[in-house]
């Protein structure tokens, strides 16, 4: 709850051969088991991986860098998940770290004494390092690109926006998140800090004393308290994430994501923003996985479903209800969850993913001159995402949250490559990342974001056949209109703010 320092210097030789602990976190993954907190408060490292320089080729050119920022809503996930074997025969430097999560991550009182967004303050000081340092392992610090899935894009994209992440990298790719996910701005952040302290016991009339107060308390047992915020299975997965803070020299972001973007403040580079199909299998999985859940959804709607897509704070006054029955509506009509699981897939991938992230490609796009780049990633391959929650390829036959990362890091949680067809893509896969990243010509054909505006351009990848990959231009793909028109009180400009007040 202290912000971000850089660690002192060692004397001697540093041993790196090990990856650091995970940061103390309440898992997605095994919040229902004995092991739903675990971790360490030593856990904040950066982890550099260089390829094996040929003899000879001393005073070869610096290396390009991959900045890998993990994801986990925020609240769980780790470096030690990502490896470099698919990149390792390339000429790039990957590079991973730790950042803090959850309530020790992005507790804010909304003031001063406990601002927030230590998380994300975690990750400048380790793009500082990056910046600073990578010229000794090789590495261009002339040539970085930042890149993260789910709330690893949102952290991308919140990069873009910070003036704290001035100068730091060069190129973004920002997979399955946005800063303006609704799952990426904490709502009522004091309202949630101020419970957790009465529960810890702690004072909550003085932020300083409260602050004082969570200190003395085992970190373990703040981390535990997360499920307090989670009133149906893990949902909303992200209760705690970045907020908006007082401003000053050390906030991280000041003002709405919407407004930096609308107002030319974000950092204009270029930028690589992708999708894959079934993107609702988080959390969609954890709940096809077991017949009872989706049932409870259908006998519950009114109840879970603004948890499940994060709106029970956005919704406008006294229309929750409403806006829940009027999605039921568009989506599964008549039909029962359980008969509808398409339905109910394609209905949490377009509210917690691609509106928004769609919104922010165009966004960019628009308002920005350097190229902005999109895919949609569509293979059924044998890496899936969803089988991480328990839901099996013959429950649901879907691509999944985030897959395309698996094919250009390696993944311990799934499989190392075997399949061939896979292998052919994955190499595919990192050669479009590294023409991105060494700004070479996009492949004949790719349009930019801005070629297709106000349609979405972007390329659609089918499968290892390169013959297959096809350029779509779609008007409404995550059913933009329908989400618009529930007037949820999210990514509101200023001035439209303004004129509503009066």
């Amino acid at each position: 709850k202290k912000e971000s320092v850089p660690a002192s210097p060692w004397l001697g030789v540093y041993n790196a051969t090990s990856l650091p602990d995970d940061c103390l976190q309440y898992s997605h993954v095994k919040y229902t088991t004995e092991d739903a907190v675990y971790g360490s408060e030593d856990c904040l490292y950066v982890n550099v991986y260089i390829p094996k320089i040929s003899p000879g080729t001393v005073g070869t050119s610096l290396l390009d860098v991959l900045i890998y920022i993990h994801g986990g809503a925020f609240m769980f996930g780790s470096s030690y998940f990502y490896r470099p074997e698919y990149l390792l025969d390339k000429d790039v430097i990957l590079v991973t770290f730790n950042y803090r999560l959850g309530a020790l991550g992005f507790l804010s009182t909304e003031d001063d004494v406990l601002p927030g967004n230590f998380g994300l303050k975690d990750q400048v000081l380790a793009l500082k390092w990056v910046k600073n340092n990578i010229a000794a392992f090789g590495g261009n610090p002339n040539s970085i690109t930042i890149c993260g899935l789910s709330a690893g894009g949102a952290s991308v994209h919140y990069h873009l926006l910070s003036p704290l992440s001035q100068g730091l990298f060069n190129k973004a790719i920002a997979v399955s998140g946005s800063a303006l996910c609704p799952w990426a701005q904490m709502e009522n952040a004091r309202e949630k800090t101020l419970k957790l302290a009465a529960y810890l016991g702690c004072p909550v009339n003085e932020s300083h004393l409260l602050l004082k107060c969570l200190r003395d308390r085992p970190a373990s047992r703040i981390v535990w308290a997360t499920k307090l915020f989670m009133p149906w299975l893990y949902n909303p997965f992200s209760p705690f994430s970045a907020v908006v803070e007082p401003p000053g020299p050390s906030a991280f972001i000041a003002e709405q994501p919407i407004d930096i973007i609308l107002q030319k403040k974000a950092k204009d580079v270029p930028f690589l923003v992708s999708l894959s199909l079934d993107e609702g299998l988080y959390p969609g999985a954890e709940i096809l996985a077991k017949s009872h859940f989706l049932n409870d959804l259908d006998n519950k709607w009114n109840e879970y479903l603004p948890f499940l897509l994060d709106y029970n704070y956005t919704a406008p006054f006294g229309q929750l209800d409403l806006v829940s029955n009027k999605i039921r509506e568009f989506y599964l009509g008549s039909a029962i969850v359980i008969n509808a699981k398409e339905k109910l897939i394609k209905m949490i991938g377009d509210r917690l993913f691609y509106v928004d992230v769609i919104k922010t490609s165009k966004l960019h796009a628009e308002h920005y001159t350097s190229p902005v780049y999109s895919y949609i990633f569509t293979h059924k391959g044998s890496k899936r995402f969803g089988n991480l929650f328990g839901a099996t390829n013959e429950q649901y036959d879907g691509v999944g949250h985030g897959s395309d990362v698996g094919y250009v890091i390696r993944t311990t949680y799934l499989p190392i490559e075997t399949d061939l067809s896979d292998m052919v893509l994955s190499r595919r896969m990192i050669d479009y990342w590294l023409t991105f990243i060494k700004d070479a010509p996009m492949p004949k054909g790719w349009p930019t974001v801005k070629q297709n505006l106000p349609d979405y351009g972007f390329l659609e990848i089918q499968n290892a056949n390169e013959l297959n990959d096809v350029v779509k231009i779609e008007a409404d793909y995550g059913n933009e209109e329908f989400w618009n028109s529930l007037k949820l009180k999210e990514n509101v400009p200023s001035t439209v703010r303004q004129k509503i007040e009066l």
